[in-house]
């Protein structure tokens, strides 16, 4: 993913090279998210947003400057490292379903205890949101000359605390009735 050093940079190749370190990473393998997949059926999409496709990046060449000016690095680090906050909600959700009861009946749910119990990567809505560590803009700093060196080396940063706020695992646990309630416990209370 070097940069090519004979292409000028502009603002837009940027954050499209940005893109790459950062967004790409945070919208690949996600499993659970309210448009494409849930851990299982019955599980409320309320805790996710988006597809699983992941979330389209906010920011464009025209947010750090204009083609053919210079490009403040103060505004670089800044756009970058709260767009990278703007994914921390994709993240890891490990999903419980829990049959609840003490068993022996009939009906599809028959035995309690633990029927599902998977981590996967999940587009959670913005309540869960991370805050970032501190990242250090290195020498993409005002007054310097940026290289691609050090934008490689922020981005790198940026994704390496990504990736750290992704395996922060959010668990949510569904208790279910024992069996096919209605059909079942419902059913037989009515025949006593």
């Amino acid at each position: 993913m070097p940069i090519d050093t004979n292409v000028t940079i502009t603002p837009q190749n940027l954050i499209d090279y940005y893109k790459e370190f950062v967004v790409d990473v945070a919208n690949s393998n996600i499993a659970w998210a309210v448009t494409g997949g849930s851990p299982f059926s019955g599980f409320d999409l309320n805790y996710f947003q988006g597809t699983t496709n992941g979330r389209p990046i906010g920011i464009t060449g025209a947010n750090v400057g204009t083609a053919g000016n210079l490009i403040d690095a103060s505004d670089i680090y800044d756009q970058v490292l709260t767009e990278t906050g703007n994914y921390t909600m994709i993240r890891n959700l490990r999903a419980i379903q829990f049959v609840e009861g003490g068993g022996g009946n009939t009906g599809s749910l028959s035995t309690p205890g633990i029927i599902f119990d998977e981590t996967r990567k999940a587009y959670m809505n913005s309540t869960y949101t991370q805050a970032l560590g501190s990242i250090s803009a290195g020498d993409v700093v005002t007054d310097n000359t940026i290289t691609a060196t050090s934008l490689e080396t922020l981005f790198n940063a940026l994704r390496a605390e990504y990736e750290s706020k992704q395996v922060n695992t959010v668990t949510v646990q569904v208790n279910i009735c024992h069996a096919s309630c209605h059909s079942s416990c419902h059913g037989s209370r009515g025949r006593r």
